[in-house]
């Protein structure tokens, strides 16, 4: 507190008046309230000097502008009188700023998210570097609330309705050159010429010779601005379940106060905000900001970061890994059966840029030349030179150790060998490796270019060295990493392959494949379980499911429908016959020659039942994971069950949602369940431990750390 004149300096020069933001102690800019209210006295400054022509907002930081509001104050506060209180404080800083007559000017050099895009709006011009660290966006959305400092109101006045609900409702990130496309940006520039260009911008600011921009304010009025919420509320109510209410607040404080006077919109703005603030989707999304936050830092810096690898295996897991390492690393190696497959690597790997260049995230001459950095060989060539291994072949023990074998011929001794299994115990694919330290499992999920989610896991032998390098290599090709104790499946597979088994053995015994993806799509997963199975591929699911037979026993019975249609070729949507669903290319409808060999379907099930038993198997299986500490944290199976599985966020994830629901009531349909159905639904000991000590999985940790 006694440091906060610190954060924010003030100069005058040539009547030009700069405020910088530049937070002590801190790697990025963010507005708490105390540092608001430090802005606010500078504001005052520059209001008591009649001499300054005009005002610029900067940032001292490197890449960074301003990062948004400060989280931690946000999920700090619980009351709806108190934020509405604070938001309306806030309000008056940036009504202040807007109802400045000199010319203001945010100079946007780097991030410039949430409440730092809305002061920049508060501004009179916006001048963005053309930095590709330059982005602006409104990601509230994805904490569970919506902009608060009067973006829902500024953002449609000025770059139209339909931009702004683009950027609001969905939370993505734009570039500078979008921006000025959208007349977010009044210019754009290299960095490198900020200091002839801004003081230019500046000076016909001054002289009013700036001209004028294209206007897209026409939409907002009648009859248009009907058309365009009928059409946003219509694909919220297609894409976004009900029970996540922020986008549909957001939408509505937008429409009611699109053409009214900025005091009532300042009014309803913060009363809705506030809220939505207090609720428990809100409370969840920022905890798993949070989570996100802590992962992706859980790494020390090393003096020779990983920057080559081999990649084995080009089947879609593999392609994906040669496209993830092409993208952000010096040299991809590419070891093949033959050299005649490397033109149709290539293009599918391409065809996985080609998103990034319909985008316009990338060029073509960038994807090129991430695509020349991909070398192959038939016969384990230059593999000395490779510092990290990766092998995505079939998932089979003894295909992987032979193939380990041959690695270890032809590697440095230093090289990092790594398997992306889902499922096989890495302890048992590295008993014959003779550098048993740096082997382990990094485990990606598919798609690997939309999934953040990694497992790593190290086996017994496995070095901190190497968990260390392998963690600051995935964080910085962007993806998010979890250490996961050696067993079969992991944490993902582990405990999502008893919902799908699940699933099936409640279609054997009633119900059908639509009704269940129904419902637990309504719940809030992505996708049902039998979509989600088809997709992932009937055969693929019934090897996995098999291997978690083996090791985990009555527990993980594979369900016979399973069985049967990996037998008869049914495998999803990889094959002509289909699998649950049968795709003909226009829709996709419940495939009869699967459900004609279900036998005795005719018990009538309750829809709770249904949704309980799918995901109350899940939860118990998480609770043995804690129990055997394959985990240190129920946080971290929260994150990789949002991440990994689509497991809606708003609530949490698993465990959240099961303290929710109460262990006790959990418990008590488990044991139901177990006299109904069998052992595969026995409570784990973790579970009736917590429930005996009226503990859950946010307060019990000390009952599986013990």
């Amino acid at each position: 507190m006694s440091n906060l004149i610190n954060n924010i300096k003030f100069e005058i020069n040539q009547e030009i008046a700069t405020i910088t933001f530049d937070l002590q102690n801190e790697k990025i800019n963010t507005l708490s309230f105390e540092v608001l209210k430090e802005f606010d006295e500078k504001l005052n400054l520059v209001q008591q000097d009649h001499t300054i022509k005009a005002l610029v907002i900067d940032s001292a930081k490197k890449d960074i502008f301003i990062a948004g509001a400060d989280i931690k104050q946000i999920e700090q506060l619980k009351n709806e009188n108190d934020i509405y209180d604070a938001l309306m404080e806030v309000h008056k800083i940036f009504n202040k700023l807007e109802n400045f007559t000199i010319p203001t000017i945010a100079y946007i050099n780097g991030a410039c998210m949430g409440g730092g895009l809305e002061l920049a709006l508060a501004c009179k011009y916006r001048v963005m570097s053309t930095n590709p660290k330059t982005k602006v966006a409104f990601p509230e959305i994805k904490l569970g609330i919506f902009p608060g400092f009067a973006g829902t109101y500024r953002a449609p006045k000025l770059i139209g309705l339909v931009n702004a609900l683009d950027l609001i409702l969905t939370g993505k990130s734009i570039d500078a050159k979008k921006a000025y496309k959208i007349n977010l940006a009044d210019e754009i520039f290299d960095n490198a010429q900020k200091e002839f260009m801004l003081d230019n911008f500046i000076k016909k600011a001054i002289n009013k010779t700036l001209g004028s921009r294209n206007s897209f304010y026409i939409l907002n009025f009648p009859p248009l601005n009907e058309i365009i919420f009928s059409r946003a509320l219509k694909k919220l109510e297609t894409k976004v379940n009900p029970v996540f209410k922020a986008p549909f607040a957001a939408l509505k404080v937008i429409k009611e106060t699109i053409n009214k006077d900025i005091e009532f919109a300042n009014k309803l703005e913060a009363t809705q905000f506030s809220q939505i603030a207090i609720t428990k989707e809100s409370k969840n999304l920022i905890k798993l900001f949070f989570i996100f936050e802590k992962l992706n830092k859980n790494f020390e810096k090393t003096s020779n970061p990983i920057s080559n690898t081999v990649v084995l295996g080009n089947g879609v897991m593999g392609k994906g890994i040669i496209w993830l390492f092409s993208k952000y690393l010096k040299d991809v190696r590419i070891k093949l059966r033959d050299v005649s497959q490397a033109h149709d690597i290539i293009k599918d790997v391409s065809k996985i840029y080609s998103y990034l260049i319909k985008t316009k995230k990338m060029t073509k001459n960038e994807v090129d030349f991430k695509l020349n950095k991909i070398s192959y060989t038939q016969n384990f060539d230059g593999f000395k030179h490779f510092d990290f291994i990766i092998e995505a072949i079939i998932e089979d023990e003894k295909t992987k150790k032979e193939t380990y074998e041959q690695i270890e011929k032809v590697c440095n001794e230093n090289a990092i060998i790594a398997t992306n299994t889902s499922s096989i115990s890495i302890e048992k694919l590295g008993t014959e490796l003779k550098n048993k330290e740096n082997f382990l499992g990094v485990h990606f999920f598919n798609p690997v270019n939309l999934m953040p989610l990694v497992e790593v896991i190290p086996s017994q032998y496995t070095s901190k060295e190497t968990i260390n390098k392998v963690f600051e290599l995935l964080i910085s090709c962007g993806k998010t990493p979890i250490l996961v104790k050696d067993c079969a499946g992991f944490i993902v597979n582990r405990i999502l392959l008893p919902y799908l088994n699940e699933a099936a053995f409640i279609l054997s015994e009633g119900s059908r494949v639509d009704h269940i993806d129904y419902l637990i799509k309504e719940f809030g997963m992505p996708m049902g379980p039998f979509a989600l199975a088809d997709t992932v591929g009937i055969d693929v699911g019934y090897k996995v499911a098999t291997i978690l037979h083996e090791e985990y026993g009555y527990r993980m019975p594979v369900a016979p429908i399973i069985e049967k249609m990996y037998d008869a070729k049914y495998l999803g949507k990889k094959g002509e016959t289909g699998g649950f669903y049968q795709y003909d290319g226009k829709d996709d409808y419940v495939n009869e020659h699967v459900t004609s060999m279900l036998q005795n379907n005719s018990k009538i099930f309750q829809d709770e039942e249904i949704v309980q038993r799918c995901l109350y198997i899940m939860i118990n299986e998480a609770s043995r994971c804690l129990e055997e500490n394959i985990v240190t944290e129920a946080a971290i199976i929260d994150f990789a069950m949002i991440t990994g599985t689509g497991f809606p966020p708003y609530k949490g994830g698993l465990l959240t949602y099961a303290n929710e629901v109460g262990l006790k009531n959990i418990l008590e349909s488990l044991r139901k369940f177990e006299k109904d159905c069998g052992s595969r639904f026995t409570p784990s000991n973790l579970l009736i431990k917590l429930v005996e000590e009226h503990e859950d999985f946010e307060t019990g940790e000390s009952l599986w750390k013990r």
